[in-house]
């Protein structure tokens, strides 16, 4: 979460950063400021967060959620992730994004099937409350982790299902 707040700053700049702070509720704005690596925020927290960064900024909500799970997730990976994921396989690299999943949310879990060479099938299950902003972000993460690893063209459709979301992944190699 440290690395989403400094990125969502660098977004929307200091003074729509400070001014959407100013909007959330003492626990909201405790909960986003105060979380670490090790903490959870709640989802609610994040999602009003982002709604008034967006209102603040300009920027539409959802191409502010996806945008920062996008440059977060980058910059998560432009270490020696990037090395390794690289040289490993897809069903290994997708299997790597559920753990990075597990680590971020508190609820619901991923699960893949791979039909075809650079197809895969990511669904969200336990979370049929999942947020539109969750819901792009989610999709933007998965892209992003495609894209980092190496994989050309890298595309994720997402949709929402009766139990979470499904993600249509695509890439080459």
């Amino acid at each position: 979460m440290t690395v989403s707040r400094r990125v969502a700053r660098e977004l929307v700049g200091s003074d729509a950063f400070e001014r959407a702070l100013s909007d959330l509720s003492p626990e909201e704005r405790s909960s986003y400021m105060d979380s670490t690596a090790m903490s959870w925020v709640p989802v609610a927290h994040i999602d009003r967060a982002l709604e008034r960064l967006a209102h603040h900024s300009g920027h539409a909500a959802e191409w502010l959620s996806a945008e920062l799970a996008r440059r977060s997730q980058e910059e998560m990976l432009n270490t020696l992730y990037r090395v390794l994921m690289r040289i490993t396989t897809d069903e290994a690299l997708i299997g790597r994004t559920q753990t990075f999943y597990s680590k971020v949310y508190d609820t619901g879990s991923l699960s893949s099937v791979f039909p075809a060479p650079g197809r895969c099938e990511v669904t969200l299950s336990g979370w049929r409350t999942i947020s539109d902003l969750q819901l792009v972000g989610l999709g933007a993460g998965v892209e992003t982790t495609l894209r980092c690893a190496g994989r050309k063209d890298a595309r994720v459709q997402g949709r929402r299902t009766a139990d979470g979301a499904f993600y249509l992944c695509t890439w080459r190699k």
